[in-house]
This record gives structure tokens, C-alpha cells and sequence, in this order.
């Protein structure tokens, strides 16, 4: 009951203030204007803030696995090749929404909180590791696909080019090499990166519920669905399956941990992502919306199966 008790107020108030970003949104406070000024604040300021922050002060070297990373990295691909396959179905402007929204987690709104509450800090510890070590893949996934559907061709780049100029990548990298080295930052610029690291959820929220239209939700209700089960059961069933089977862990932090990571909704992040590549930004709150009311069920039913695992 307290686990449950947990997930509900990890989940509950991201609604609340989806809700509050989409009655702005009716009432005309928040206009087109303000909704760009928020994405790129998110997606040159606040973002790479929240990534840093949630990395850097994890003396990984202490809690790295590289049996756990591998199997971490086997799962995203596999989970990336599909969504792209299924993809290929898909109009061009839904495509890399829809692979945003069934590949990547919102570990660091829901997913520490309940990795401290089952686990303690040496469970949230190697919560953050992972996140250090997969975030950077998927992100670097999404980042390709969405550049190689959108793409200007009058501006073409080489992929690896786009990628390594990328501030969510470079701020990965930065903050690796950061916590690796065990870098000491000064008082004063942690506390304002854990300032501005606040600030983050809250105003990607907002503008998830700003862009949020519920029409959509009842006319993509089919792929919407699909995004869902694929991102709170498929995923994390073949994470379950990899490392139960084919990797024998037997420890339940483990492999709570490997199944966790890819269990929670969508990104707040991937809005935002999704929105500055042009790709179908409505969807993707929808997403958000969606997967997020329903790991309300499915993150206490993967709880129970890994506490099942004998």
C-alpha cells in the first residue's frame, strides 16, 4: 500500500500541472509566443541543467557494471528498432513522435523517487549511474531519427555532426566526464545548478499541457494505445526477460533496476525534443498524458513481478 501510495504522488501531480499548462492554454495566458520561449528555454537552458545535475554527483566508478549497461544498451536497440519499423507505417510528421513517445522514460520526475523509496540511496545511486549511461543512447536514437525524418535538405549535415552539437548530447558527455573524474564544483554554481534543475519539470509540464489537445487523444487513440503498451509492457518485459534469463540475475535490486528504467512514461523531455524538429508535438503530449495516467497500474504491477522473482 505504501508503494502504491508512492506512485500516486510521483504521478498525480504531474496531471496537476498538465492540467493547470492546458487551462492557460484555454484561458489565453499562454500563447504560441510563450509556448516557443518555454521549449527553447527547456531545450537550451533547462534541460541540459536537469541532465548535468542528475549525473555529475554519482561517483559511478564505485557502482559500474558493465554486465548491467550492456544489457541496458541490448534492450534500447532492440526497442528502437521496432518502434522504427513500425514507424515506417506512419505519416511523416508522426513518426518521430510516435518513436519519442514509446521509447524514452521519465526517470527523473518518477523514476528516482520510487527507485529511493524500494531501494534506498544505494538503489537510487545506481538508478543515476544507468541513467548516465542509457539516457545518452536513447537520446542520441531519437536525436538521429527525428533529424533524418525532418532533415533540410538544403542544410544537410552529417549525422555525427548534428549529434556532437547537440546540447542534451554534449551535456551527457560533460556530465560523465564530471562524475568519472569526481569533479568538485563550488558551492555556489551546484546550488544554481540544482536551482535551475527545479525548475525544469514544472515548466515542461506546462508546456506539455499547453500543447495538449484532447481531440487528439480520441482521434489517435489507436497508436496512442500502441506507443503505451509498448513503452509500460514491452519494454520492460524484454528488459524482465534479458536479464531473468538470458543474463541470470538473480539480485532483486538488479534487476528492479533494469526493469524500472524502461517502465516509467514518456519524457517530459521528449515534448520538447519532438516540437523543436517539427515532428508532431500534439501527439507527444498526448503521450506524455496517456502513459503517464496509466503507470499509475503498470509500475506497481512491474513492483509486484520483480518482488515475485524467487
Amino acid at each position: 500500500m505504501e508503494k502504491n501510495m508512492l506512485i500516486i504522488n510521483s504521478v498525480i501531480p504531474t496531471f496537476i500541472i498538465i492540467a493547470i499548462g492546458f487551462a492557460l492554454k484555454q484561458k489565453k495566458v499562454m500563447e504560441p509566443c510563450t509556448e516557443t520561449f518555454l521549449n527553447n528555454l527547456a531545450y537550451y537552458l533547462i534541460l541540459p541543467v536537469m541532465i548535468f545535475d542528475s549525473i555529475y554527483k554519482v561517483p559511478f566508478k564505485e557502482i559500474f557494471e558493465i554486465k548491467v549497461i550492456l544489457g541496458l544498451y541490448a534492450v534500447s536497440v532492440l526497442v528502437f528498432i521496432l518502434c522504427v519499423l513500425i514507424a515506417m507505417k506512419l505519416p511523416k510528421e508522426k513518426k518521430g513522435a510516435f518513436v519519442n513517445g514509446a521509447l524514452r522514460s521519465n526517470i527523473a520526475y518518477i523514476g528516482f523517487p520510487i527507485a529511493y523509496s524500494l531501494y534506498g540511496t544505494h538503489g537510487l545511486a545506481r538508478l543515476s549511474v544507468v541513467t548516465g549511461f542509457v539516457a545518452p543512447v536513447l537520446i542520441g536514437l531519437a536525436i538521429a531519427y527525428l533529424n533524418i525524418i525532418h532533415k533540410d535538405n538544403s542544410k544537410k549535415q552529417r549525422l555525427a555532426e548534428v549529434l556532437l552539437k547537440d546540447p542534451l548530447i554534449l551535456t551527457c558527455i560533460a556530465a560523465l566526464a564530471a562524475s568519472y573524474y569526481g569533479l568538485k564544483i563550488p558551492v555556489v554554481f551546484s546550488n544554481t545548478i540544482s536551482m535551475l534543475a527545479m525548475m525544469g519539470s514544472p515548466l515542461m509540464l506546462l508546456a506539455v499541457g499547453a500543447g495538449l489537445n484532447i481531440a487528439i487523444i480520441r482521434r489517435d487513440r489507436v497508436l496512442l494505445g500502441l506507443a503505451s503498451f509498448i513503452k509500460l509492457l514491452l519494454f520492460p518485459a524484454l528488459s524482465f526477460f534479458i536479464f531473468t534469463y538470458l543474463l541470470k540475475i538473480t539480485d532483486k535490486e538488479t534487476l528492479g533496476v533494469a526493469v524500472l528504467t524502461f517502465s516509467f512514461p514518456t519524457a517530459l523531455s521528449s515534448y520538447v525534443l519532438v516540437k523543436k524538429y517539427g515532428s508532431d508535438h500534439e501527439f507527444s503530449a498526448a503521450a506524455i498524458t496517456v502513459t503517464t495516467a496509466l503507470s499509475l497500474f503498470t509500475i506497481s504491477m512491474w513492483i509486484y513481478i520483480i518482488s515475485s522473482v524467487q
